[in-house]
């Protein structure tokens, strides 16, 4: 019952943020493997086109997601007020916190990799 409270379009915002950690999280495991094994073929590849994909999937796709799952977590709240429901953490709210927090830690790896850089 409690699924079908929470608007359709929060649930799409939420699956959109984690959907566009995607290409982020294929782009640092494949840094991370070439830091490892050393072989920085895959890297390159991702990165063959221009500077422009390397600032897409440090930056700009983790913070679209990030804004995402902001939005989605007022909404969430939004609604929760509306329901007298401010008290109790649901699930949709807890997905977004992870969604939040995991795109702090990709602006973290992002700001680490600019100060070694």
């Amino acid at each position: 019952m409690e699924a079908a409270i929470v608007p359709v379009r929060v649930k799409r915002l939420l699956i959109a943020g984690f959907l566009l950690t995607v290409p982020t999280l294929v782009f640092w495991t494949g840094v991370a493997y070439s830091v490892l094994t050393r072989q920085h073929s895959w890297v390159d590849a991702m990165l063959a086109g221009s500077k422009l994909n390397h600032i897409l999937l440090v930056a700009v796709l983790p913070f679209i997601s990030f804004v995402l799952a902001v939005i989605s977590r007022f909404l969430l709240r939004q609604l929760a007020i509306q329901r007298n429901l401010w008290h109790k953490e649901t699930a949709e709210m807890k997905a977004s916190q992870s969604l939040i927090n995991w795109n702090v830690i990709l602006f973290s790896v992002m700001i680490i990799s600019l100060i070694n850089n």
